[in-house]
């Protein structure tokens, strides 16, 4: 949920592909998460958080960026973790160009570096297309790392969006496995609002998503999201609405 897939999501939500306001409940086209199975509710808190890095060896996200159309997936695979210092140091190949990522996460979820590097550890010469997917990937994956913390089952926390200074404001829902590793499930949601580029409507963005969080890093190991985009003509009224389904998971 970063900026720059939301400038592609207004741009995406022209008036032409727009439905009009329904009463179906948009937030049900939020993919479900891929849960080992039942899950609990929370009754007690939840400590996540404490290790740097998991089992995982790729990060892929899918967009659906038009009603009707098959999803676009794109993935990082993690071709090395080795251990370095308080945390992890991660080496992240872009598989649909190549681009090489050098990547560091603390065991408190920070993260430090994430800067594109050649296959003998040296920066590569700068090239603005390059800059502009690392940084996509750089936002991308801010969201998927949450600090260590404790959290209550009436608790509210901060999940990051990059354009929102509030970011995503999520609450527990429950517990339960993926991939026989302990997760918090939880709801999470957004509103921005701002103008599409290049053009005089306005638009109103709302994004709820589901949230699976691997207890032992703190690492978002599965995110299910719809975003739903209303754009407005010149006098107000409403050109219909547009909602999208996405996916990011730690495989």
């Amino acid at each position: 949920m970063t900026r720059r897939l939301l400038a592609l999501l207004l741009l995406a939500a022209q008036p032409a592909a727009a439905q009009q306001p329904g009463t179906t409940d948009w937030r049900t086209a939020a993919p479900l998460l891929p849960l080992d199975g039942p899950t609990r509710m929370v009754r007690q808190p939840v400590t996540i958080g404490g290790e740097a890095w998991g089992p995982w060896r790729r990060v892929c996200r899918e967009q659906t960026l038009r009603p009707g159309r098959p999803p676009q997936r794109d993935c990082l695979a993690v071709t090395e973790a080795r251990p370095e210092g308080d945390g992890v140091r991660l080496t992240l190949r872009h598989e649909p160009t190549g681009l090489l990522i050098a990547a560091q996460r603390g065991v408190d979820g920070r993260i430090g570096t994430f800067e594109a590097v050649r296959a003998d550890g040296t920066a590569p010469p700068e090239d603005a297309r390059r800059a502009a997917l690392l940084s996509a990937w750089r936002e991308q994956f801010a969201t998927l790392s949450l600090e260590g913390r404790r959290i209550a089952p009436n608790d509210q926390f901060p999940l990051p969006v990059e354009g929102s200074p509030r970011g995503g404001i999520c609450r527990p829902d429950s517990t339960g496995m993926i991939g026989g590793r302990p997760v918090l499930v939880a709801r999470c949601a957004v509103e921005l609002a701002g103008r599409l580029r290049g053009g005089e409507s306005d638009a109103r963005v709302a994004i709820f998503a589901r949230v699976a969080i691997d207890v032992a890093t703190g690492m978002v190991s599965a995110q299910g999201y719809a975003t739903r985009i209303e754009t407005f003509a010149a006098n107000g009224r409403s050109n219909g609405v547009v909602v999208t389904p996405s996916r990011v998971v730690l495989e």
